[in-house]
């Protein structure tokens, strides 16, 4: 078998104000009240130089407290602590690194700072003992930024600022600033270095950088990388002996990341494999022209080895900047026709493919403790399960639209025949909430000719916990073995919002608008929309079943005329009609009074022990 699926979201909006749109999610635990557990593999003395940071060891997406970002309470003056920041390695275009730290109009929380233009992001440096040096000891910070990368380019009149701390006039004093009108392009990053005049060499030196523009959401973005602090360095010295693999790895079964462990068949799996790195030298003779990448596959939880290839770059000349202040060049290493060996059986498979770089000859920057290995390799992990995924299983950001009758799709091609069962959508915490109304599921074989398979309505059940899909169970299996569509179509004129994942801009081409009755390719979003179709074992390859074949919840009779009943355990359910309005609650009883409603067709929501479930209705 051919491993070759494809996927592609399609949006319909009956007019212009329905196009697909970004939306930004409600985080329920504040991730900036949490303290980091985790330990950095850069060690550091606090507030001593070196002060270097690249965020490549970043784990959960706020800025690491081994790089003391705003967390000394105790000693700064005029204390502003870090907010709203965000550390990724989706939203900006060739980093120097792994991983930067993005600025915004989104706080902490996924939320607006407001509905004005003025101070959004901000990244505080805790107090730096700096008292013991002097001008003679030419003291630089530097740094990389870049202006929009994936996100929204910054306009004239925002901007980036870095401010350092004059402790003589206990206030901030603005050293650099970067106004979005004189960034050019949004995929180059670009180097600063500003030389700490003596006011500001104390033993409370502080520096911050700020950004300001639009605080109502991803808009007016700055990416900052590769941060630097220290002495006996000229201005003009702004070459660094690092080589790094500044990026994710490359897709493993794109455009999927995740696919069903029964739709591979490793004897015909052909897969390939790229990842980028950035040469920060100025001389590539330096460090050798010569440099190993080693790519390896193994099974997460035995360790064991899949796949293993080193590929060897002979000259690292093909991939330099001459110039230390834009950062432009980027090298690549491609493995062709990979074969997983012996990959693992089961229902639910992890396998992590890891590349890294051979940097031994490499000299610690400056002869100083800053560990530049730290940033020479990176993995991804795949979960090969029951469903396809283009997503990662992180939401950025929800995409939908905002009008009645708007609907997505979702176009699915196999190469050999299946039983979908089940559709998992992440519907994110966003406001104002979706919580109940209903939503249209359908199957259809193309979308321009109906051709509709399944049509179904089913309720929007939202959780607080992030990233948690809802998974929807189909009224009865369907076989497929070519081209299906899955659509949604919304029942209110309202902004109904499905997560979207910056991780893989490679589902952006099979994402697109109807506008007049014309589909459209979408070229404004780049991610995909978290929406899987589940094949889940263990059901048998027909054509239908009846509702009680996969859970343990019946409603009966159906259609009903006064009363209902529900089989198995729950604690309450909901009636909703189909735009979603609460018409009907109960705990659990033996029958249930619905002599009250109208005549129509409802949606019941049933709280069970393990979940909640959603079942069609019709009364009469």
């Amino acid at each position: 078998m051919r491993l070759f699926f494809g996927i592609a979201f399609t949006v319909l909006s009956l007019q212009g104000v329905g196009q697909l749109t970004l939306k930004t999610i409600r985080k329920i635990e504040n991730i900036k009240s949490r303290t980091s557990e985790r330990s950095s593999s850069c060690q550091f003395m606090k507030n001593t130089l070196p002060f270097w940071d690249d965020f490549s060891v970043t784990l959960d997406g706020t800025p690491d407290s081994a790089r003391i970002w705003g967390m000394d309470t105790t000693r700064q003056w005029d204390l502003q602590n870090s907010r709203g920041v965000f550390v990724n390695s989706t939203l900006a275009i060739n980093p120097p690194s792994y991983k930067v730290v993005t600025f915004d109009g989104l706080d902490s929380n996924g939320q607006f700072y407001g509905e004005e233009q003025g101070l959004t992001d901000q990244l505080v440096s805790d107090t730096l003992e700096l008292g013991s040096y002097n001008e003679t000891d030419e003291l630089y910070l530097s740094f990389y930024w870049q202006a929009g990368g994936n996100v929204e380019k910054p306009d004239e009149g925002d901007s980036l600022v870095l401010q350092l701390y004059d402790l003589s006039k206990n206030e901030w004093e603005t050293v650099w600033s970067m106004d979005g009108v004189q960034a050019l392009t949004d995929s180059i990053f670009y180097q600063e270095a500003i030389r700490l005049e003596q006011r500001f060499i104390t033993d409370t030196a502080m520096f911050r950088f700020s950004s300001y523009g639009d605080q109502n959401g991803p808009f007016d973005a700055w990416h900052l990388d590769w941060i630097y602090l220290n002495k006996n360095r000229a201005g003009d010295n702004l070459f660094y002996q690092d080589v790094s693999v500044n990026t994710n790895i490359s897709i493993l079964f794109s455009p999927f990341r995740s696919v069903p462990v029964n739709h591979i068949d490793p004897t015909d799996l052909s897969i390939s494999v790229e990842a980028t790195s950035m040469n920060l030298n100025e001389e590539p003779d330096r460090i050798g022209l010569n440099l190993d990448y080693t790519l390896e596959i193994v099974d997460f939880e035995t360790k064991k080895s899949l796949f293993s290839a080193v590929e060897l770059i002979e000259d690292l000349t093909t991939f330099f900047n001459a110039n230390p202040l834009i950062i432009d060049a980027v090298g690549s290493v491609n493995y062709e026709n990979i074969r997983l060996s012996d990959l693992p059986s089961g229902d639910s498979v992890i396998i992590e493919a890891v590349i890294s770089i051979d940097t031994t000859n490499i000299k610690f920057l400056d002869d100083s403790p800053v560990n530049l290995r730290v940033n020479d390799t990176t993995r991804t992990q795949y979960l090969l399960q029951d469903f396809y995924a283009y997503d990662d299983g992180t939401a950025e950001y929800a995409a939908g639209t905002n009008i009645l009758g708007g609907q997505v799709a979702v176009q699915y091609w196999v190469n050999q025949p299946d039983t979908l069962t089940h559709i998992d959508i992440y519907f994110p915490n966003i406001a104002p909430a979706s919580d109940g109304r209903a939503i249209t599921l359908r199957i259809l074989n193309d979308l321009n000719n109906a051709g509709t398979r399944i049509s179904q309505s089913v309720a929007i059940n939202r959780t607080d916990k992030l990233n948690q899909f809802q998974r929807y169970q189909l009224d009865r299996s369907l076989v497929v073995s070519d081209t299906f569509f899955i659509t949604y179509e919304q029942n209110v004129n309202e902004f109904i919002g499905i997560g979207f994942d910056r991780s893989n801009p490679e589902a952006a081409k099979y994402i697109f608008e109807n506008s007049d009755d014309q589909w459209v390719r979408n070229e404004r979003l780049r991610g995909a929309i978290m929406i899987r179709p589940v094949f889940k074992s263990g059901f048998e390859l027909v054509l239908g079943t009846t509702e009680n074949e996969f859970d343990e919840h019946t409603i009966y009779p159906n259609p009903a005329d006064a009363f209902l009943q529900v089989s198995g355990h729950y604690q309450k359910i909901e009636i909703r009609n189909l735009s979603g309005q609460l018409v009907f609650v109960q705990k659990k009883q033996e029958e249930h009074d619905l002599s009250t409603l109208d005549s129509g067709l409802y949606l019941v929501v049933i709280y069970g022990d393990s979940g909640v479930i959603t079942r069609k209705l019709i009364k009469q």
